[in-house]
This record gives structure tokens, sequence and C-alpha cells, in this order.
């Protein structure tokens, strides 16, 4: 499915020309709860929409739950928008991709079983006009969305979930706060990392991962922690090719990892998938004696992994360790799980838990013992 996309500084004012193109009367508006109401961007936004009815859907978590979607679709089948405008973060872009498809394809109690089923046959729902104002999950530029049931992370995927409209106007992002700003940013360029060593990797992603780490790796401490406004412009950049490296590739073990430790510790998703990463530096280098499960073989994973680590600036998988804790540190976030309130006792839930989706998309085996020797090495 094709996506139209605008990109830069300014770029918000294209959604007018989307909005009359597609002869808007009704829009259903997703946003987060706060930081949209405490940003200038509802100002910015609110200028395009006097025209417009509106039906606002907002107040669900950061991890998105079953049963708060369930609002969303509601809203949707008694509002019958022409379109959905999602404004905001990858909880917000992933809501409103997820309602949009549960509308046209569940009846009312059925939601739960749809998205647990093995897909599917689905029908696209309205179109959806995505605008991120963080740059980090790249959820914009990719085909699935997730969401939380019982506590358990599941994740729908279909093109259909593609939005069929792009806006990154980097001018959104400047007010974020500086925890969102490392948390999103760490992420994004996670994701670029995960992309270029993932089983499911191609040419095309490695390219766009390529292109997405070299965007990020010199501008994220300047965006986050100096606020400087051309590193931002660049983050925002950075972050939507990422998404679309993992939306060919997918993500891997530190992702697969991270949805337990986020729901654990309550904190924001890139910061829990920061925490692990830096050890598959080591873990998937096939010369640390890991199981390579990547049937290009082990020359391949080999080679792949010494560009990633020059693509970073170091020879050897230390020095990418190394580094990859230094940047959470210089990012002002804590790089230890234990200090972040994880218990002993919780390692069992987080390694119980893991998705296997994601762990079995890594170049090298990850098994009950790889994921204890991660957090031995926090104590």
């Amino acid at each position: 499915m094709s996506q139209k996309e605008y990109i830069g500084c300014g770029k918000l004012s294209i959604l007018n020309q989307i909005i009359k193109g597609n002869s808007v009367k009704k829009i259903l508006l997703v946003t987060s709860n706060y930081s949209y109401h405490q940003s200038e961007v509802k100002d910015k936004i609110q200028s395009y929409l006097h025209s417009v009815e509106i039906a606002h859907f907002f107040g669900f978590s950061v991890n998105p739950k079953i049963n708060e979607a369930k609002k969303g679709v509601d809203l949707i089948k008694s509002f019958n928008p022409d379109i959905i405008l999602a404004i905001g973060g990858g909880s917000v872009i992933d809501m409103a991709k997820l309602i949009n498809t549960l509308a046209v394809n569940c009846d009312n109690n059925t939601n739960v079983q749809f998205i647990r089923s093995s897909k599917k046959n689905i029908i696209k729902g309205r179109n959806l006009i995505a605008i991120p104002t963080t740059a980090g999950t790249g959820s914009e530029a990719t085909h699935f969305a997730v969401v939380y049931i019982d506590g358990e992370k599941h994740s729908i995927a279909h093109q259909y979930l593609l939005p069929d409209y792009v806006i990154i106007d980097p001018t959104l992002t400047y007010r974020m706060p500086k925890i969102v700003a490392a948390s999103s940013g760490i992420d994004a360029l996670s994701q670029a990392i995960e992309s270029y060593w993932a089983i499911n990797s191609t040419t095309r992603s490695k390219t766009y991962a390529k292109k997405a780490i070299k965007i990020i790796l010199p501008n994220i401490v300047k965006a986050v922690c100096d606020k400087d406004v051309l590193a931002m412009d660049a983050m925002a950049l950075g972050a939507n090719l990422s998404g679309k490296a993992i939306n060919i590739s997918k993500t891997t073990a530190a992702h697969a990892i991270s949805y337990s430790i986020s729901t654990l510790l309550n904190i924001p998703h890139g910061h829990s998938v920061a925490l692990t990463l830096g050890n598959f530096f080591l873990i998937n280098y096939p010369e640390n004696g890991g199981q390579v499960v990547d049937n290009r073989g082990v020359s391949y994973l080999k080679k792949t992994m010494k560009d990633l680590y020059k693509l970073l600036g170091f020879k050897t998988p230390v020095k990418c360790y190394n580094f990859w804790n230094e940047l959470i540190t210089k990012l002002d976030l804590e790089n230890n799980p234990y200090k972040l309130g994880l218990r002993e006792n919780e390692i069992n839930i987080i390694i119980n838990n893991i998705n296997l989706e994601r762990a079995n998309n890594n170049p090298v085996k990850v098994d009950r013992q790889v994921l204890q020797d991660i957090f031995k090495k926090f104590l």
C-alpha cells in the first residue's frame, strides 16, 4: 500500500490540503492526554480544523490496553468520521491504527479474538493521517500496532495499518520533555541497530537502517541535552528512516525483552529497550560462542556485525557495548534495571513473557541462559 509522505519544517500546513482533497467534514482526532493539551501543538492543529466537526479520543495508556481501544472503536462507530487524524508519539499512532482496523473488522465483542487469531483477511479502515510529535518509534512508517491484553503484549500487522498520509514537521518535536526526547531517540537508534542485524533484514531494510544510524548518532545527544534545533530536525528524519527499516525487518531480542520490563518498571518503551540492547553487540558476534540461527551463515553475520561496529565508530563488540552504556548515561537515563526498581524474583517474569516473534528474529539464539546472563551483569 502506498503512503503519501510530507517531511520538513512547516509541512503541517499540508494538513489543510489533505482535508480539502478528501472532502472531509468529520474527523476523529486521536491524541495523548496531558502532552497534547499542554503543548503548542494543539494551537497549531486547531487552526486547520475549524471547518470540520471533531470527535476527540484521548486518555489511554502509554502501553495501550484493549479495553481502552474498545472505547475508541465505539467512538468511531457512533461518530462515523470521514478520516482519522493521529497526532502524537508512537502510542497515539499505534492506537489510531488499531481502532481504525478493529472498527471495520470486529463486532462489539470480538476485538480480542480478532487480535489473537492467526490473521487475517482484513478490511481496510478509513484513511488515516499520522503526524508524529516525537522523534522515536517511527510508528508512522510501519504496518503494525501494539496493544496489551491482560498485561501481555500483542502485535497486529497488515499493510492496511500503514497510515495513508504522514506529515513529519520537526517543529512539532521541539517542546518534547527531556525524558520523552531521550527515550524516543534511543528507541529510534535501537530500532535501526536491531534492524541491521535482524534475520529478516534485506538489502533495502539495511539501507534504511544505515541511513538512520548515520543521522541519529551525531545528533541524539545534541537534540536531547542541548535542544539544538538542527539536531532535532535531523532526529525527526532519522526516526522515520528507522521506522521504515523495521517495517521490513521487524525488531529483535532487545525489543523482545523490553515489553515486560516496561510494564514492570513503568518506564518508557525506548528506555526499556536500551537497557539490554548493548549486550547484543557481544552476543550477536559469532566468535563469542552463540548459536547462529540466521540461515545466511556465520560469515555473513560476522561481516554484518563488523560493518555495524564500524558504522558506530568502533572495531570491537566490547567497545560498542561500552559506548552504548555511556550513551544511555549521557542522555540522563538509568542504565541498570535494578536501580529502577527491578527485583531479582522478577527476572523469571521477564524471561517467561519474552516476545518469541521478536526473539526468534535475532541472528543468534536467545535462550533462558542467555537472558539470565544478561541480568546477572547488572548485579
